[in-house]
């Protein structure tokens, strides 16, 4: 590392951060928020997404749909929408759909859990579940009190929320966005 640094920086006359330059192998190093693996059927390196910069994505979408936060659900959806926009248009050169799979898990989960706290009574929830076309004894069952967590995971919430509806509301999908992103030629 010392010869390298030094033919950089007097040959090339560049400054070298000694804290962040290091030499060692490519699944040991990360760069620009990539980290890389040895794929053994291709026989090359890919790039995929740290568990840092995933953390970090998936702290943003925590933030975002905070239940405590009281703005309209169509806003959420609209800065969700934003963030992983932003995120996928980033990492979409590496390997990262079953990263964008999880992702979307969480922000459907996590944006279902909005929508049921803001139907708030056990009577609103009842209604609403009807309407959305889940029958009157499990809606019932639904509506009744348990937390938003649990209840947000069970499959009726799951049916009457479901993938589809949360599209029309206009939730967007991490792995759909992918595709089209990697389907565009510049």
């Amino acid at each position: 590392m010392k010869s390298v640094t030094k033919y950089i920086e007097n040959v090339l006359r560049l400054k070298v951060n000694k804290d962040k330059s290091r030499i060692g192998r490519p699944t040991e190093i990360q760069y620009l928020g990539f980290a890389f693996y040895y794929q053994f059927q291709e026989k090359k390196y890919r790039m995929k997404v740290p568990k840092k910069s995933l953390d970090k994505v998936m702290k943003k979408v925590r933030k975002l749909t905070s239940r405590k936060w009281s703005v309209s659900n169509s806003y959420k959806a609209k800065k969700i929408a934003e963030v992983v926009r932003g995120w996928i248009n980033y990492f979409k050169i590496g390997s990262i759909l079953t990263v964008t799979r999880k992702l979307d898990t969480v922000i459907r989960y996590r944006f279902r859990m909005c929508i049921w706290k803001h139907w708030k009574n056990p009577k609103t929830r009842y209604k609403n579940l009807v309407k959305l076309g889940i029958s009157k004894k499990n809606a019932r069952c639904a509506a009744g009190f348990h937390g938003y967590a649990r209840v947000c995971r069970t499959k009726t919430v799951c049916y009457a929320m479901s993938n589809a509806r949360l599209k029309k509301f206009g939730l967007l999908s991490a792995e759909e966005y992918l595709c089209k992103a990697r389907c565009q030629v510049n």
